[in-house]
């Protein structure tokens, strides 16, 4: 029998995707929005599938942390979460191309043991007990997964698209759900799942938190585990700027509630790569110093610029002291870290299209990773040593400067990984046709930061986010 071609196999796995979804949770022709709708989130509401209450679990009553309050209490069961949440990812999936693995079932049967000891016991299993995840970890905390959500063709890109799955659309959905974590991004503003997990090795969980409104937070190497992963790579190539992972959630204290469980899960007993006592090190009893940085080599859009100042005015009127901060140059900072993505020349990501036969899609390519060359082992450690220069830098202006966090454009992601600095980010404003105007003074600092202005578009941006 002769191998199946890549379209095949893909649609194979199409079919194979949208039989997980129950038929009664399908659209409706008559229910589909039209063609040119914005904001795809109201469907959920007006698609008849989920039930009032079923509404009310999923909906903006409830984060993570008050939802887990409410499990526990008995006020919902697990079954009763893990079901609401599989309808919202159903219709979340018809819309936005947002899931890879449907694993409903799966999601019900662990519901129902935890439904089950709950009831014997009266007590959580875990402090995650029941909550609806998109995520693929977590489990001995009690999590019901959902979904394993969408990512693109090689992992190495700021969209997610790929030729199995197709797009991910974001809820706005003219614009870009951003990459790699894409699908985890569109999710989490659908309300797919109660929190997300996602990886980072050069924006891919800050791309797509800023892309679609919501909080994502990128912690240092040695944080969170993640013994036996690499981005779509050899795990040994976890060099130079390695990857991590970390939370995608709608508001900040469940950002901090993931931390906190994988933490306190003492996760350096599993992964001899994890720092102990580091994230449960005491805080300083002062407010801290807030750098700001306006640019970065490159100029903000108006609408980044206004949420910048903006942010200054409500930081300096309940009293925090803020500085203005100029950055080493991130221009070269920016040069060195595509190199060290690609210290194989994506030879590891090539022998896997090749196995297959599908072509590259679009976005792989036009993020202009593709064509660099491997290196030697002496021109890794030539790149490694000119980062490690940069690095010092990026210290030794946060040291003259006295500060100690910097707020920014959510734009500059790769600097952050080359520094291992945690980096979260922050939706802050919707960009505002009122306020956010072309400045026709505008001066550009280079042919690149020409290049960017040109593409700001206000009418296109209208009602998108805006993230710090």
């Amino acid at each position: 029998m002769p191998a199946r071609t890549w379209q095949e196999l893909a649609a194979a796995k199409q079919e194979e995707q949208l039989s997980r979804i129950p038929k009664e949770w399908l659209l409706a022709e008559e229910r589909l929005p039209p063609a040119n709708t914005v904001d795809l989130r109201p469907v959920a509401a007006s698609s008849g599938i989920l039930s009032t209450r079923e509404l009310e679990i999923t909906g903006e009553d409830y984060d993570a942390t008050s939802l887990l309050a409410k499990i526990a209490d008995g006020t919902y069961s697990s079954k009763e979460a893990a079901t609401a949440f599989r309808k919202r990812a159903a219709i979340g999936q018809q819309l936005c191309k947002n899931l890879m693995e449907i694993m409903f079932l799966d999601a019900i049967a662990a519901a129902g043991k935890l439904d089950e000891e709950f009831a014997q016991t009266g007590k959580p299993v875990g402090p995650l007990h029941g909550l609806p995840m998109t995520v693929k970890i977590l489990k001995k905390a009690g999590a019901a997964f959902i979904a394993k959500t969408n990512n693109p063709q090689t992992m190495l890109a700021a969209e997610t698209d790929n030729n199995v799955f197709g797009q991910t659309n974001p809820v706005v959905s003219h614009l870009t759900c951003g990459g790699s974590s894409g699908g985890e991004g569109s999710a989490q503003v659908f309300r797919s799942s109660a929190l997300g997990i996602g990886t980072d090795v050069g924006g891919s969980i800050r791309i797509p938190a800023a892309a679609n409104g919501t909080y994502g937070f990128k912690p240092s190497f040695g944080i969170l585990p993640m013994i036996g992963y690499a981005p779509a790579n050899y795990t040994g190539m976890q060099t130079g700027v390695p990857a991590v992972c970390g939370p995608l959630a709608r508001p900040v204290r469940d950002i901090i509630l993931l931390m906190c469980v994988v933490r306190e899960a003492k996760p350096w007993l599993v992964d001899p790569a994890i720092i102990p006592n580091v994230w449960e090190a005491a805080t300083l009893n002062r407010k801290p110093v807030v750098g700001i940085m306006y640019k970065s080599g490159l100029t903000p859009h108006p609408p980044v610029l206004r949420a910048l100042s903006e942010a200054r005015e409500k930081l300096e009127a309940v009293g925090f002291e803020v500085k203005d901060f100029v950055p080493p140059g991130f221009a070269e900072l920016r040069l060195i870290t595509r190199q060290l993505f690609t210290l194989d020349g994506l030879l590891y990501r090539k022998k896997e299209i090749e196995k297959s036969g599908e072509p590259v899609v679009p976005s792989v390519k036009e993020i202009n990773f593709w064509d660099i060359p491997a290196k030697t082992l002496v021109q890794m450690w030539e790149w490694n040593t000119k980062k490690l220069e940069i690095v010092k830098q990026m210290l030794d202006k946060r040291q003259e400067a006295k500060i100690d966090v910097l707020l920014c454009p959510g734009g500059p992601h790769m600097p952050w990984n080359a520094n291992d600095y945690p980096a979260a980010i922050i939706p802050f404003t919707f960009v505002d046709p009122t306020k956010d105007f072309k400045d026709d003074n505008f001066v550009p600092l280079s042919e690149d930061d020409r290049e960017l202005r040109a593409l700001f578009d206000l009418e296109l941006l209208v009602g998108a986010p805006v993230a710090l």
